[in-house]
């Protein structure tokens, strides 16, 4: 009965201490996932909106005393287009490893519920991007990555809410990306750019 009752005063007072900290840490990790909806903005042509994945590792630096931080990280996401033109139907996927750097503000007091706002450049690398076309008779598709760029850069805003859980935290967040440089090479440009709203959760640790 002693061992057990100073078994659980161990387990106890290290819950305690991690959770302390973890509470006085400035620099917090995480994982997030979601859904795209991307579409080309800037075009003659007219795109139609596509769904894609998201997927990502997060650090989240705040700053003691002040509703203020930084956050950034490593995302994989889906991008793209869809089109339809005179019976032909087609998509355009382009898939990018993204590194965003964004300012964090929070939107009141810390507590349970937390309603934050970002903003901030990103820098996407082209990963994959493939082009399928289909006119009900013949399907094609096939691999475009000599066609579009290698890099893109761009701008994010996102407002969302964390649900603080003691030592983790939940947070569920809508962002809307929009890029400044084309997404294809200058022989192929017609002024696309993306611009991709995306609906994500996530765990920081």
């Amino acid at each position: 009965m002693k061992k057990l009752t100073s078994l659980l005063i161990i387990l106890f007072m290290t819950a305690a201490m991690i959770q302390q900290a973890n509470a006085q840490s400035p620099v917090s990790f995480g994982l997030q996932a979601g859904m795209n909806i991307s579409n080309f903005s800037g075009s003659d042509f007219e795109y139609e909106a596509k769904t894609g994945l998201t997927v990502g590792a997060t650090l989240d630096i705040s700053l003691p005393a002040i509703p203020f931080g930084i956050v950034s990280g490593v995302n994989y996401t889906q991008k793209g287009a869809k089109l339809e033109d005179e019976g032909v139907s087609g998509k355009i996927k382009v898939d990018y490893i993204e590194v965003p750097i964004m300012a964090k503000f929070q939107l009141g007091p810390p507590g349970p519920i937390t309603p934050h706002f970002l903003f901030g450049p990103y820098i996407g690398f082209n990963m994959n991007a493939e082009a399928e076309f289909d006119d009900g008779e013949f399907f094609a598709g096939g691999d475009i990555s000599d066609f579009t760029k290698s890099t893109e850069f761009g701008g994010v805003a996102a407002v969302g809410l964390d649900f603080s859980l003691g030592i983790t935290k939940l947070n569920a967040q809508a962002r809307y990306s929009y890029g400044f440089s084309s997404v294809f090479e200058d022989d192929s440009d017609d002024g696309e750019k993306n611009a991709v709203l995306s609906v994500v959760v996530g765990i920081m640790f």
